[in-house]
C-alpha cells in the first residue's frame, strides 16, 4: 500500500482542529503538541498489535465498519459542538474494549508522563482521536477494496515502519516503562483464553449429541445396514444446525452492539439504521431455526441472547437519551427487542 497512515491521520489535524484539541486539553501549547504527537503513533501501535491476530483484527474490523467516517468531513464543527463529549466517551469505551483496561491505562500514563498533561486530558485526547483514526482507516480500506480481516492485517503490517518512525524521541521508552506492551499481550491472551473457553464450553454441550451420533452410526454399520441411516443423518444435521445458528447469532449480536455503540448523535443514528435493520431481519430468520434444533441444543443458542441482552438494553437506554436520537432509533430498537424476545 503506497501511503503513510500517520500522514493521513495528521492531514485531519489541521490548524483549526489542533487549536480546538488544545483548548479541550487545557495544557500549554508545548504540552498539547507533545501529547498529540505521541498519541497518534502510540494509539496506532496498540491497534497494530491487536490487529496482528485474526481475532483482534476481526474485533477491530467490526468497530471500523460501524464507525461513521463522515465525521472527517466536519471534524472542526464536531469538536466545537455539544457532540464532542459523546464522541470522546464512545471512543474511550471502544479503546477500552480493544486494548483492555490495562492497555488503555498504560497508554494514558505514557502520554501523560511524556507531555506533562494530566491523565484525564490524555484519556480524553485518545477518546477523540480514536474515531478519527478509525474513520481514516475505513476510508482507506474501502478505497483499496480491502475491507476485510486480511486487508486490515496487511495494512498494519505494511504501516509498521511508518508508525515506528513517527514515535517522538523518548516516547517509546515511556511506553515501555508504563508496561503498555505487556498489558496489550495480557489482553490478547485473555481474549484468546475466553474464546477457547467458550469453544470448550460449546464442545461440552455438543458432546452428548456427538456421542449419540457415534452410537447411531456404530449400530447402523454393525447391525442394521440401513435401518438407522435416516436417524443418523438427522442427528448430523442437528449438530451442524446448532453450530451454524450459534455462530451466526454471535456475529449478529456483535453487529448489534457495535452499531448501537457507534451512535453518538442524530447523524450517526441515521447511519446505523441500515445495519440494525439488517441485523433485526437476520435475528428473525435465526429464531425460526430454533424449532429445527433438538431440545438439548436450544439452550446454548438461547444463552447467547440472554447473556448479550443486558448490554444491548443498556446501549438502547443510553442512546435514547441523546437529544434527537430517541425518535429515530425507537422503531428499530423495538423491532430488535421483539426479535430477541423470540429466543427467550
Amino acid at each position: 500500500m503506497g501511503f503513510n497512515l500517520i500522514d493521513l491521520v495528521k492531514d485531519q489535524l489541521n490548524d483549526q482542529v489542533m487549536g480546538q484539541l488544545g483548548g479541550l486539553l487545557g495544557g500549554s501549547a508545548d504540552q498539547n503538541n507533545a501529547a498529540i504527537s505521541a498519541a497518534v503513533p502510540g494509539l496506532l501501535t496498540g491497534l497494530m498489535n491487536i490487529g496482528s491476530s485474526s481475532d483482534g483484527a476481526s474485533q477491530m474490523l467490526n468497530t471500523i465498519n460501524n464507525t461513521d467516517d463522515s465525521l472527517l468531513d466536519n471534524l472542526g464543527g464536531l469538536l466545537s459542538g455539544s457532540g464532542k463529549d459523546s464522541i470522546m466517551q464512545s471512543g474511550s469505551s471502544i479503546l477500552g474494549s480493544l486494548l483492555g483496561s490495562g492497555g488503555l491505562g498504560s497508554l494514558v500514563n505514557a502520554i501523560a508522563g511524556f507531555s506533562g498533561l494530566g491523565k484525564g486530558p490524555a484519556k480524553s485526547l485518545l477518546g477523540l482521536l480514536a474515531p478519527v483514526i478509525f474513520g481514516v482507516i475505513k476510508r482507506k480500506l474501502l478505497a483499496s477494496g480491502g475491507m476485510n480481516i486480511k486487508g486490515l492485517m496487511n495494512m498494519f503490517s505494511d504501516q509498521k515502519k511508518n508508525i515506528e518512525a513517527a514515535m517522538p524521541a523518548g516516547f517509546k521508552e515511556q511506553l515501555e516503562a508504563s508496561g503498555f506492551t505487556n498489558n496489550l499481550a495480557a489482553n490478547v491472551t485473555e481474549t484468546a483464553q475466553n474464546v477457547a473457553h467458550e469453544g470448550k464450553s460449546l464442545l461440552g454441550r455438543l458432546l452428548p449429541i456427538a456421542i449419540i451420533l457415534a452410537v447411531l452410526l456404530f449400530a447402523y454399520n454393525t447391525f442394521f445396514k440401513g435401518g438407522l441411516e435416516e436417524a443418523a443423518d438427522t442427528t448430523k444435521e442437528a449438530v451442524s444446525a446448532n453450530l451454524n445458528v450459534g455462530g451466526e447469532l454471535t456475529g449478529v449480536m456483535d453487529t448489534v452492539t457495535g452499531s448501537l455503540g457507534s451512535i453518538t448523535d442524530v447523524e450517526s443514528a441515521k447511519a446505523a439504521l441500515p445495519q440494525l435493520d439488517k441485523a433485526t431481519t437476520k435475528l428473525g430468520s435465526l429464531a425460526g431455526m430454533l424449532d429445527k434444533l433438538p431440545e438439548s441444543a436450544r439452550g446454548p443458542v438461547m444463552k447467547i441472547v440472554s447473556e448479550g441482552m443486558p448490554q444491548i438494553q443498556s446501549l438502547i437506554d443510553k442512546i435514547s437519551a441523546i437529544p434527537g436520537v430517541g425518535p429515530i432509533i425507537k422503531p428499530v430498537a423495538d423491532g430488535l427487542l421483539e426479535k430477541l424476545a423470540l429466543f427467550q
